[in-house]
């Protein structure tokens, strides 16, 4: 396998199937951002016998086995969604000190103003909106239908989830989940690591790492962020 644009998703999941939808038929992606033609895609998930869906490129799942293929690979995206935004990121951020470079898919159905600020290795989904002098760290997601008002700062390795809305001026730290359909009203703070319950209305700041749910939000435990790199350590390039 020649090294050419060849590209690695890290993760076999659900959000790995998402992404390849988006890889296979480029027309829904915003080319602004996706410049790759004549692409081999491959995937590596070591928690995972065999994938839940047809994929026609290769999958790998042992780690000594991508110690022996990983210089094949020039792009890479981390499929890892849900509360895993720290595994992400750091998963991502390893995987670039071997001069792997990473890429964001952007849907062409979202909407992103001229003015916002958008980080690396992002993934953003159909009708999502980013208004103008907002920015959006490394390796968030931003789900279907989530609404990011202007002026609002969001840190690395965060997930927007579907349908989710940030009102304007919102300060929101990394490796932060805001679950579906919540709701942040203006110039709240939100702390690294923090989770916010889907459905829930945060009407006041939230925390490092709390866990806050309801209408109004309110602390319900202490989120922890779980992550393996023992698959990357002896990556060399």
């Amino acid at each position: 396998m020649k090294k050419k644009n060849n590209i690695l998703i890290w993760g076999g999941s659900n959000r790995a199937h998402r992404l390849l939808a988006l890889l296979e038929d480029t027309k829904l992606i915003n080319k602004k951002f996706f410049k790759l033609k004549n692409y081999k895609i491959s995937i590596f998930d070591s928690y995972i016998k065999d994938l839940n869906f047809n994929f026609k490129g290769k999958f790998y799942n042992n780690e000594k086995k991508l110690l022996k293929i990983i210089d094949n690979f020039s792009y890479f995206i981390v499929a890892i969604g849900a509360e895993h935004g720290k595994a992400r990121y750091l998963i991502s951020k390893e995987l670039e000190k071997i001069y792997i470079k990473p890429f964001s898919l952007i849907s062409k159905f979202s909407i992103i103003d001229k003015h916002a600020k958008l980080g690396k290795g992002l993934q953003i989904e159909p009708g999502a909106i980013i208004q103008c002098y907002s920015s959006v760290g490394d390796y968030c997601i931003v789900n279907t239908n989530a609404t990011i008002e202007h002026s609002t700062k969001i840190g690395h390795g965060c997930h927007i989830m579907g349908g989710a809305s940030i009102a304007g001026r919102v300060d929101i730290g990394n490796f932060v989940s805001i679950g579906t359909n919540a709701t942040i009203l203006p110039d709240i703070k939100i702390e690294d690591g923090a989770y916010i319950g889907a459905g829930s209305v945060v009407t006041k700041n939230v925390k490092k790492n709390e866990i806050v749910v309801g209408i109004p939000a309110k602390k319900s435990g202490v989120n922890s962020h779980k992550y393996n790199l023992k698959p990357l350590k002896n990556l060399k390039f």
